[in-house]
């Protein structure tokens, strides 16, 4: 990322919460949350799975062998 320019935002109250808290939660500062969201919405694609899940990312437990226990049976007719 090159050199940028500061462009100065007027933002209510809620959505200053919001961007603060989806910023704590990635880990992010708030302005490359902003950044992000400029860029997916100006690209007028849609965000992909991943870009929408990314916050849910790690944050689930399961048991440690989940990736790699055999599966009885599994691939037989």
């Amino acid at each position: 990322m090159g050199p940028m320019d500061t462009v100065t935002l007027k933002l209510d109250r809620r959505q200053i919460q919001k961007l603060r808290a989806r910023a704590a939660a990635a880990g992010r500062s708030q302005a490359a949350i902003v950044r992000d969201l400029i860029d997916r919405h100006l690209s007028g694609g849609q965000p992909s799975l991943h870009d929408r899940a990314q916050d849910l990312c790690g944050s689930v437990n399961a048991a440690p062998d989940t990736s790699t226990r055999t599966l009885k049976g599994y691939g037989r007719d």
